[in-house]
């Protein structure tokens, strides 16, 4: 959702002429309107403002200045609004630091021609040099009643929830289509990404026409597009796949908020994984934030699987949905955000012989049982082929703060190459979340991870299908750990489901408390 910044400038440079008075009018005016003051209020302030720069103007004029520069500004803030005069002419000001009543300069007669403290609640004059003289008028803004903040409130909060659970048809819902990308489309799923997240969504590439389309080209993004009845498009859901790998990620679902309620997100998400199909597809994921349970319970009733809590994967300013229900009211101060990660299979999954440690084995029974794989822990035997080159892969994102760690086996020495490589991305790279990703067939997994975990790695679950196997279009799972050296926001951490919140009292630790989805 768009969001203003907290804090507005907004400036106008010009000669101090009478003939400029409409355009000062103009400014001051929409600078009022901007900042809520209306009716007589407004009109009040602005006269104000107006008489007192006439007031400038005329003392510059009698000491010999005609023509001088002035540079106005009106800054707004959530508290108030403050008009700055800089002039560039005789050093003017009032006897004291604050003043009741425009005097530009001691003596002037012209402090009883306006009283702009009868409408303004402070103004002062501020010498700044070689640069001039700055008068200063501060007005507090009104704000909305209470009962007006909490109804905004709940509407904003209706219309999150509507479109993260935007799976019930309608009457209308046949009149739309579901189709693949084509060409032109890139614009106007830019805009609908926009219209839904501003300028926060964590992938740019989905603001630029042109990247879309490149993607969509190279095949490293298959959008799905909605139309509404009259061709324009109103939603996306993207099948990601960066490597193009034998996996995608399916995600960038957006809806335009004014065609919520017809059950898009379902046929798109049908569509994604019917277009994974095609391509031979072993299955999607998904990472549906932890700050609130509503994608989590998209994700479920789509028949995906909860598989890792993934803590602190993206960093503490990270805006997903504000106001959405179910949200936590408790976040820790600069702490990372979290997601979990969804498996769906798009084919039937074989039986799987696994290494972990004991510690590890009854979740990751029950993470299994709800994916529905049948999984024997511990069993003997030597680790699958590997493709043959380095075992360990680094990787680390700019943008989250997140360092990735991708173990193909489990050869001597190969714990301390790890080891060595988390040191590397947290000292060098500034890392403040390392992920490692340990191969599950592999029989030294076990060892591994326990020597890691004994290093302050943390387990996350199931990394579903990540570890490259035979010809490339194969691929086993993982044991994903992570370790942190910045702050992680446990209270900000909503589970949805049994599993979820299991996942997330095992992944913390215990120190997860809640809140539970609602």
């Amino acid at each position: 959702m768009p969001t203003l910044p907290d804090r507005l400038s907004l400036r106008l440079a010009l000669p101090g002429l009478p003939e400029f008075e409409p355009l000062v009018r103009d400014f001051a005016g929409r600078a009022l309107d901007f900042s809520d003051f209306v009716g007589a209020r407004r009109d009040a302030l602005l006269e104000a403002f107006i008489s007192s720069l006439s007031l400038i103007e005329e003392t510059l004029r009698q000491e010999g200045d005609p023509i001088v520069d002035f540079e106005i500004e009106a800054a707004i803030d959530a508290d108030a609004l403050e008009f700055r005069v800089l002039e560039h002419g005789m050093p003017l000001g009032a006897a004291g630091d604050e003043s009741d009543a425009i005097s530009p300069r001691p003596g002037a007669d012209i402090a009883d021609r306006v009283r702009p403290a009868e409408v303004f609640d402070r103004l002062w004059w501020v010498q700044k040099g070689a640069d001039g003289s700055e008068l200063h008028l501060r007005i507090h803004r009104p704000h909305a009643t209470i009962d007006v903040l909490e109804e905004v409130q709940h509407r904003l909060e209706e219309a999150n929830e509507a479109e993260h659970t935007d799976l019930e048809t309608s009457a209308r819902t046949a009149g739309y289509r579901i189709r693949e990308y084509r060409p032109s489309d890139g614009l106007e799923i830019a805009r609908r990404v926009y219209e839904a997240y501003g300028r926060t969504y964590a992938n740019p590439d989905l603001y630029v026409p042109e990247r879309i389309e490149r993607l969509n080209r190279d095949g490293r993004l298959h959008s799905i597009v909605c139309e509404a009845p009259d061709g324009g498009i109103v939603g996306h859901y993207g099948l990601e796949r960066p490597d193009l790998g034998p996996t995608g990620e399916a995600g960038q679902a957006v809806i335009d908020h004014r065609h919520r309620g017809h059950g898009l997100m379902r046929p798109m998400r049908e569509a994604v994984e019917e277009l994974g199909r095609n391509l031979g597809l072993i299955g999607v994921w998904s990472q549906p934030t932890a700050m609130h349970p509503l994608s989590q319970r998209m994700n479920i009733k789509f028949g995906s699987a909860p598989c890792a809590l993934q803590l602190g994967r993206m960093p503490s300013g990270t805006v997903f949905r504000g106001g959405v229900a179910g949200s936590s009211s408790d976040h820790a101060p600069g702490g990372r955000r979290s997601n979990f990660l969804y498996w769906h299979a798009l084919e039937e999954e074989a039986p799987l012989a696994a290494h972990a440690p004991d510690a590890l084995v009854e979740l990751l029974t029950a993470l299994y049982a709800a994916r529905g794989r049948e999984v024997e822990f511990n069993h003997g035997g030597s680790a699958s082929h590997a493709p043959k080159g380095e075992p360990v892969h680094c990787r680390y994102s700019n943008e989250t703060g997140s360092a990735w760690i991708s173990v193909d086996r489990l050869d001597p020495g190969t714990t301390d190459a790890i080891r060595a490589a988390a040191d590397a991305m947290e000292s060098a790279a500034n890392a403040e979340a390392v992920f490692v990703d340990l191969p599950i067939d592999d029989p030294g997994t076990p060892a591994a991870a326990d020597r890691l975990l004994n290093d302050g790695f943390s387990p996350c679950g199931i990394a579903p299908r990540v570890v490259p196997r035979e010809d490339g279009r194969r691929a086993e799972d993982a044991i994903r750990l992570v370790r942190h050296t910045a702050p992680v926001d446990l209270p900000g951490v909503v589970a949805e489901g049994e599993l979820g919140r299991r996942l997330a009292e095992f992944a913390s630790g215990g120190a997860w408390t809640g809140p539970e989805d609602s």
